[in-house]
């Protein structure tokens, strides 16, 4: 490692980077998810204005609880499978970096045994769009912002962070997010006078991380509290 980093200066001045990979592992207290993204620069350097193919891929699951006025509370187990390829454009309008995407893909929730109050489940082949913003505070930090859509279960996310360089190549700052589908807009909308509900519905979080970075890459950690910001919370930890 200590080799690598002394060679920093040369592999930065000759080596052009065409391909990053990312991971991620999340987990709370009843879900679990793994997310890889393989992105490549077909026409140059990845830190360079120019196109962008991804592929990415999140295996997960989850236990949930669903009940009506009328039916006790039940448990139930869902394994969610995700993917799609994606195309889009770097810009770099400096210190602002952009990122567009649109991509073909596929979402599917598999539940057991099957949970008849709960409307986002099966499969389905969908339309996907997502923006990235990064902006580099010099000398002192970033922010970014993710936001997503997709038509499967009509999901919409976003997240920000924005962190603080204690150290040149080290950060530590504050991340917020909000996930939405069917079953979550519906408890949120119809909650006066709601039938049945699934429960927990864990589409807000808040959290801390920390973040090193050099040019062989990154590591982040993070960890806060996820829930439905009305009931149940757990805690959450996640590792980039």
């Amino acid at each position: 490692m200590l080799a690598l980093l002394g060679l920093y200066p040369a592999l930065q001045a000759t080596e052009a980077r065409c391909k990053q990979v990312w991971a991620e592992a999340d987990a709370a207290s009843n879900v679990w998810l793994d997310y890889s993204d393989t992105a490549f620069a077909p026409f140059g350097d990845m830190q360079q204005n120019g196109f962008r193919l991804r592929v990415v891929g999140a295996p997960g699951c989850h236990s949930d609880q669903s009940t009506s006025d009328a039916v006790e509370l039940n448990g139930f187990a869902t394994v969610v499978s995700a993917g799609g390829a994606l195309i889009g454009y770097l810009l770099r309008l400096d210190p602002l970096i952009l990122k567009l995407f649109v991509s073909a893909a596929f979402s599917n929730h598999l539940i057991r045994p099957i949970d008849r109050h709960n409307r986002v489940q099966g499969p389905d082949a969908v339309i996907k769009m997502v923006a990235e913003f990064w902006y580099n505070i010099v000398d002192y930090g970033f922010a970014s912002l993710n936001v997503a859509w997709s038509q499967a279960h009509q999901t919409r996310s976003v997240g920000a962070r924005i962190g603080y360089k204690v150290m040149p190549h080290l950060s530590v700052g504050t991340e917020a997010g909000l996930n939405l589908d069917r079953q979550a807009a519906y408890k949120i909308y119809r909650a006066e006078g709601l039938d049945y509900f699934t429960e927990p519905i864990d589409y807000g979080r808040i959290g801390a991380f920390t973040r090193y970075d050099c040019y062989c890459g990154e590591l982040s950690a993070a960890a806060g509290f996820v829930g439905d910001l009305r009931e149940e919370r757990s805690a959450y930890r996640t590792l980039n």
